[in-house]
């Protein structure tokens, strides 16, 4: 596909959002004497602006191009990522487990799970969120890539490169506080501009009846207006959906995912972290649409071009060409620095968390344990640059390996967010659930999705097993496996789980 030639007015629209960003995360590096800074924003982040960064550390360049191409493939079943997928669970984390958290005085998951249960679940937990994390990186450079390729035709690993190095500056110097408020920022124009991309493209297909008439009139969409698709698609039957979705991956990414819980921990107070969550809620009703109309868009207009999905389907093209063939002068520069909010902010997030678990989680407490603030400042700061640089590695094998790069997030996502979801979910609601039963739980539950995500090489299953069941049944495990070893060995007494089971306070004040 050739690139586009934009126009000066795009150029300067894109060159004066870049400009923006960097000036503003440099001005916001100022005042970072501490790893509590760094790490937290030294818990001064007002709500909204933490609820607005929840917004785009979900949402970003790997669900603009991910979700649109997975749309083009299945149709509306899409929308339950954040239907299902997001308002319940936001709002669950809000008034549960984001407060606790904050009581609690903790950093890290990770750290949560640790004092809950032991130091083996901690690091276990803690090294499986950083892999993820240096994963999910790679799948965000892909996504900058495929986009970067058709409109600016550069390169797979200069457009890597340019990515490294505009977020290394200003994440690498101001820490959490610097990423926040980019993504303020962020959030306005990614929303501007999926906005813009929905609107072009209705008026090409001649609204929704026209897009509606112009994809049923296909041979091969017969769900794609099927919000629960029947129990025997191949890949979103309805009960896992619900289920796997709507009970586990869903809940578990709200609620233990470091990039997104570590805004909330960032906040001014526990009424702060809570508000944050219910503005995410609130912004995010507009995104289902805003996510997956692109990629019908792409159906209804492309398929021609694009062609039907199988084995060396790209669905990473969909969205460029889309905004390649769509959009007007200056219409495309702001869609362009959307796509480039996206980019920058879901790298944000992920590098600066992944930091933030190895310095909490592994550095200090393995490494360096008398490791003064100032180095651990030091060290994170070195980590932002090497996290980079190993998503950028791994860039290369998830391009060749997954259709979409939506469908390799939530791939990565099975692995281990069953197994989380029990641990957090027994921990904090029972003072029962003890130290062996959370850690043979967590193996069982990520055997059982190791398994499950192999079945189709290892066991020959047709078509594998959908990754909604492999999360569903990972998590059904561990949470079995960790009630069962608990009713036969001894839990911690309840002075140790005062402030971490909610049924015992803490009788004191936080931690600091």
């Amino acid at each position: 596909m050739s690139s586009l030639r934009l126009h000066p007015v795009d150029i300067a629209i894109v060159a004066s959002y870049l400009v923006a960003m960097v000036l503003l995360g440099l001005y916001l590096s100022r005042g970072i004497r501490s790893s509590r800074d760094f790490f937290l924003a030294g818990k001064s982040l007002p709500w909204w602006a933490a609820g607005m960064s929840l917004v785009v550390s979900d949402i970003g360049a790997k669900d603009m191009v991910g979700i649109a191409g997975d749309a083009y493939r299945h149709g509306i079943v899409m929308m339950n990522y954040d239907f299902i997928g997001c308002i319940f669970p936001v709002l669950l984390a809000a008034f549960l487990f984001m407060p606790f958290f904050w009581l609690a005085g903790v950093t890290t998951v990770p750290e949560y799970l640790g004092r809950r249960y032991n130091q083996s679940v901690r690091t276990f937990f803690a090294a499986i969120w950083v892999a993820f994390m240096a994963a999910t990186l790679g799948t965000i450079f892909v996504s900058a890539a495929a986009m970067f390729e058709v409109l600016l035709g550069w390169s797979f690993w200069f457009s890597v490169g340019i990515c490294v190095l505009v977020v290394g500056v200003y994440t690498t110097l101001g820490g959490l506080k610097a990423v926040v408020f980019t993504e303020v920022l962020s959030c306005i124009v990614l929303t501007l501009g999926a906005a813009l991309i929905c609107i072009m493209g209705l008026r090409a297909t001649g609204g929704v009846a026209g897009l509606r008439a112009s994809i049923e009139s296909l041979d091969w969409t017969r769900h794609h207006f099927d919000l629960l698709p029947p129990a025997d698609h191949a890949v979103y039957p309805w009960p896992a959906v619900l289920l796997g979705l709507g009970f586990v991956l869903g809940p578990a990414y709200w609620i233990g995912n470091q990039a997104i819980v570590q805004r909330s921990l960032g906040t001014r107070s526990q009424s702060a972290a809570r508000a944050s969550y219910v503005c995410c809620a609130a912004i995010k009703l507009v995104f289902p649409l805003l996510l997956v109309l692109p990629g019908l868009i792409a159906l209804a207009l492309f398929h021609d071009q694009l062609g039907q999905p199988g084995e060396h389907w790209d669905g990473n093209r969909v969205l460029p060409l889309v905004v390649a063939h769509l959009l007007p002068t200056g219409v495309l520069g702001i869609v362009i620095g959307a796509f480039l909010a996206g980019v920058l902010s879901n790298l944000e997030s992920y590098v600066n968390s992944a930091s933030t678990l190895l310095v909490t989680d592994v550095y200090r407490p393995f490494l360096r344990p008398h490791a003064t603030d100032r180095e651990c400042l030091r060290v994170g700061r070195w980590l932002v640059g090497a996290l980079l640089v190993g998503g950028g590695v791994l860039s290369y094998p998830i391009k060749t390996r997954f259709g979409s790069v939506f469908e390799a997030f939530q791939t990565f996502l099975t692995f281990f967010q069953g197994p989380l979801l029990a641990l957090l979910l027994l921990g904090m609601l029972t003072r029962r659930a003890t130290p062996w039963g959370g850690m043979v739980g967590m193996l069982a539950g990520v055997a059982t999705a190791v398994l499950l995500n192999a079945a189709e090489a290892w066991f020959g299953v047709p078509g594998g097993v959908p990754f909604l069941w492999s999360a569903w049944w990972s998590f059904v495990t561990a949470l079995v496996v960790v009630l069962l070893v608990s009713a036969v060995t001894r839990p911690h007494p309840d002075e140790r789980l005062r402030g971490l089971v909610c049924w015992l306070p803490l009788t004191g004040p936080p931690p600091p």
